[in-house]
């Protein structure tokens, strides 16, 4: 188990699932209505640049056209606004933050190079499923900072209301377009969203580096409570806890912290969020609860930019994130890209490199196969493994057997023992990393890979 950002529950019994549900069974929006709440919450429509009124548009009703099967309908949308509005261009960031509403920044902008990028694509479908399961901590004990002092306390608190209401629909809401997209770029794997809610409490804590506080639940303990049979048929997890933001997050002269993209046993992707990011804007995004629009045109942005991070280092040998977000600064694009704003950044990659992956987007986003390590026995384990791309001696590993003792052998010349316990592969308490748990990954019953500290080390044929 990993996680790769900063980043014990009390008694997280499972308590059960919601029916699945994803983007074929979910009833449709009601995008009248929706805008019609958005813009009186704002000012009214006539409030808002003319170019923001017809991008967000554009992008919902393009979104209904698509869903409902119109495709030619959803593409001449979308065209006509990049025609309008051109890609790249400086019209699409000119007064973001209208009123304190965040409808993306630059505005809908995401979500149309998505829509325009399903499009392309041809939209697949029937190629099988992807599984995205959320965690959600019905409640936590919560450490977070305190004004004027910033001194810490510890408070209880329960989940917002809005997560779990009507089905989860804000979580399926905020994950529609991503969803979607998702299934277009791995030629047609549908993602499944599931719902779990632990039945217990989780914890909160934070650190403070004098200018940014970083809050996470304990994300861990929250998807391991998760029972067996969900985790194993998981390909994606995202946590939702109680907020250690108080309030919007203003007064503190700091910048919170609250999501991003870590790692969860063989290297699965593992979204990080609190409640109060999908129910209000933190301060730094404008002010107020979030509409249902606002959902609409700002969380496949948020959801697309840390999914990216798990492409890049899923694929690493496209140097696409060699540096944190270093999209961030145009000059270390690649030559071949043309874009200029960060969703041009993501098109590109996956239009100029990652179609083409080895493995494919489609086999690398699924889980593989794991299997008890008692059942297989530690005989099977021994063997030569390599972590792909090996960059150090470390990366070059033995696993052994000495009468009944395993070892971890690397090319470094370190090495720790490994033990089953429980039909689980254990690190022992002498490895330099700590005591953790190992996947094994198997085909057709012959080990193929071991996962350790979140990385995958591939058997030698």
């Amino acid at each position: 188990m990993w996680l790769l950002l900063w980043a014990c529950s009390g008694d997280p019994a499972p308590k059960g699932t919601s029916p699945d549900t994803d983007a074929d069974t979910e009833a449709p929006p009601d995008t009248d209505a929706q805008l019609s709440v958005f813009y009186d919450t704002y000012g009214g429509r006539d409030s808002f640049p003319a170019h923001q009124v017809d991008a967000l548009e554009a992008l919902l009703y393009a979104q209904d056209a698509l869903e409902s099967g119109q495709a030619d309908a959803a593409r001449e949308r979308v065209d006509a606004i990049f025609k309008q509005m051109p890609l790249s261009t400086n019209i699409w960031r000119d007064q973001v933050g209208h009123a304190g509403a965040n409808i993306g920044d630059p505005v809908a902008y995401y979500g149309l190079r998505m829509l325009d990028q399903i499009l392309e694509l041809g939209d697949p479908s029937g190629a099988g499923t992807l599984r995205m399961t959320a965690v959600v901590a019905p409640c936590a004990e919560v450490t977070r900072p305190t004004l004027p002092s910033l001194e810490p306390e510890t408070v209880s608190l329960d989940i917002a209301p809005e997560i779990l209401a009507d089905d989860a629909a804000t979580l399926h809401t905020s994950t529609r377009l991503f969803r979607r997209w998702v299934q277009a770029i791995t030629g047609g794997l549908e993602v499944e969203l599931v719902v779990h809610e632990l039945g217990g409490c989780t914890t909160v804590d934070y650190s403070d580096d004098g200018s940014v506080i970083v809050s996470y639940p304990d994300a861990q303990g929250m998807v391991s409570a998760v029972p067996a049979e969900v985790a194993a048929t998981t390909d994606f997890w995202w946590v939702v806890a109680p907020s250690g933001v108080p309030g919007d997050g203003s007064g503190y002269d700091r910048h919170f912290i609250t999501g991003g993209m870590g790692g969860f046993g063989a290297g699965l992707p593992l979204f990080l969020s609190d409640d109060a990011w999908f129910t209000r804007k933190p301060e730094h995004l404008g002010s107020g609860p979030y509409t249902t629009v606002e959902l609409r045109a700002y969380q496949p942005q948020w959801f697309q930019h840390e999914f990216m991070h798990h492409l890049y280092r899923t694929w690493p040998e496209y140097g696409l994130e060699e540096t944190g977000h270093q999209w961030f600064d145009r000059g270390t694009w690649p030559e071949d890209f043309e874009g200029t704003y960060e969703p041009d950044y993501y098109a590109e990659s996956i239009s100029k490199r990652l179609l083409d992956a080895s493995p494919s987007l489609a086999e690398g986003l699924q889980a593989p196969e794991f299997a008890d390590a008692g059942a297989l026995g530690a005989a099977s384990l021994v063997g030569a493994y390599a972590r792909d791309p090996v960059q150090n001696d470390w990366h070059t590993v033995s696993v052994t057997l000495s009468g009944d003792a395993l070892r971890w052998e690397n090319a470094a010349g370190v090495s720790w023992s490994l033990e089953i316990r429980d039909d689980t592969l254990w690190a022992g308490a002498d490895c330099p990393y700590g005591e953790q748990a190992l996947s094994v990954e198997v085909d057709d019953s012959t080990v193929t890979a071991l996962y350790f500290g979140g990385e995958r080390y591939e058997r030698a044929e």
